[in-house]
């Protein structure tokens, strides 16, 4: 599997004090609120941005009727700024509070029955949920109403690109290359200069059969911004996708040949070899980053992925140990660590992989991203340790939310196959093994599914 580049997108029904104890961070939680994100888009100058910081000061101090008294006066001042309920969900947003979020949004259909902004908003919002179905229909009637909005060129335009954005997502999402192909074309037409919308048309074109045109895309994105992924590897990463190896390798293969020392390029031709168990040429492109670059952080990092899949964990540790030592707060380098510290037979190793581990759990909590794989590496360690109870009471809540990682289908494998549930272990490891994606307890896997069989075998 090609690993991405390390890389081209309620209400007030609710009682008003419950929703504000929500607000835990208080003025913190808005630190990346401006008048220039509520309103930015809405005007050219700057004259209306005293007021609305004053109305973020009043949000982040809890003061919600003030916060929205002063919207209400700013918008009936400059009719051109967004209506007030759009601003304030752009707060409440920011807050992490979805609820009043869509409660301020339904109200300003109702109040601004002609403002496109709530339903683009509303839109976006149901294709973060997977509701492909409701975006689809709202974007189209905030197409309809930006087709007949004139009270303000500004806003008009950028309604506009967001409708076209947002009805490519949609048939990009139903696998509609030719609609969404049009809306890519359309929104490059008012924004040339959108290097993502020339990346995402360059997808599109891709899976329409279109690889040459798909490349010239990539290499626009590129050429419009530098982070954009190198074109070589946008192309290797579909085929990757399509499960066409083959040609995916060779599309590494020119994206090499293309940037021989960005390290970019190369990490990421260096995880796909590791995807295809190919850790020789993996670790020979790595050490190639290494030498280009010896403090880069992410050449540490996957130089240590790759001796762990390897099993070589004194080498991993050291690599590991100076990815955390270069950034503390690095969670894959600290998990990582942690991982293959337990694998030690040295006690201060095994302590320091313990403290790590709970360190992470208590950092990255409920809804973050990293919650399931910094308790999943909790488990582990404490199963390492002999803690079987706390494995098994962390591993079962992990697997009730259907969120096992790969590693953790192994963890939980490993624990059923000492409690003597082999079936259920054979199956779980059957299960993850089938998929081709290569994990970094893939080989102990293996190893432990080969081992259940040949003792069903015995019996």
């Amino acid at each position: 599997m090609l690993v991405r580049q390390l890389d081209p997108r309620a209400a007030h029904v609710l009682p008003i004090l419950l929703v504000v104890a929500c607000l835990s961070a208080g003025r913190s939680a808005l630190a990346q609120v401006t008048a220039k994100t509520l309103i930015g888009k809405a005007v050219s100058d700057d004259s209306e941005y005293n007021e609305i910081n004053n109305a973020i000061t009043r949000f982040g101090d809890r003061d919600i009727d003030g916060c929205r008294a002063i919207l209400e006066r700013a918008r009936n001042n400059n009719p051109k700024l967004p209506p007030p309920g759009v601003m304030m969900a752009m707060l409440w947003l920011n807050a992490n509070q979805l609820m009043p979020a869509r409660g301020e949004l339904e109200q300003t259909t109702v109040k601004f029955p002609k403002d496109p902004e709530p339903y683009l908003m509303l839109a976006d919002l149901a294709f973060q949920d997977r509701r492909v179905t409701d975006s689809a229909v709202l974007f189209e009637r905030a197409t309809e109403l930006s087709a007949g909005y004139d009270e303000n060129p500004k806003r008009k335009r950028d309604f506009e690109i967001r409708c076209h954005a947002g009805n490519a997502a949609v048939a990009e999402a139903r696998s509609e290359w030719a609609a969404a192909q049009k809306h890519l074309e359309s929104w490059i037409t008012l924004d040339p200069d959108n290097a993502g919308a020339h990346f995402r048309l360059g997808s599109v074109l891709f899976q329409a059969g279109k690889e040459k045109e798909a490349l010239a895309e990539f290499q626009e994105a590129r050429k419009l911004d530098a982070k954009a992924l190198q074109p070589e590897l946008a192309i290797a990463r579909l085929y990757d996708d399509a499960r066409k190896k083959d040609v995916a390798k060779k599309w590494i293969e020119s994206a090499l040949k293309a940037a021989p020392e960005d390290p970019a390029v190369l990490l990421a031709a260096a995880q796909w070899y590791l995807g295809q168990n190919d850790i020789k040429t993996s670790q020979a492109i790595t050490d190639k980053v290494l030498t280009l670059d010896p403090k880069s952080l992410d050449g540490r990092i996957v130089r240590g992925v790759i001796a762990r899949v390897a099993r070589d964990y004194a080498t991993a540790a050291k690599y590991f140990n100076e990815a955390h030592v270069q950034s503390p707060g690095n969670f894959a380098a600290s998990n990582s660590l942690s991982l293959v510290l337990i694998e030690s037979d040295e006690k201060d190793s095994q302590q320091r992989a313990l403290e790590m581990a709970e360190a992470n759990v208590a950092r990255y909590r409920e809804n973050s991203p990293q919650q399931v794989n910094a308790l999943t590496t909790l488990a582990w360690v404490y199963y390492k340790l002999g803690r079987r109870e706390d494995t098994e009471k962390i591993l079962d809540q992990i697997a009730r939310n259907n969120a096992l990682t790969s590693d953790g289908a192994y963890y939980v494998a490993k624990l059923l196959a000492d409690r003597g549930e082999k079936d259920r272990a054979k199956k779980i490891l059957e299960e993850v093994l089938t998929n081709e994606a290569v994990f970094a307890t893939r080989p102990d896997a293996k190893d432990l599914l080969e081992g259940l069989k040949g003792s069903a075998k015995k019996e």
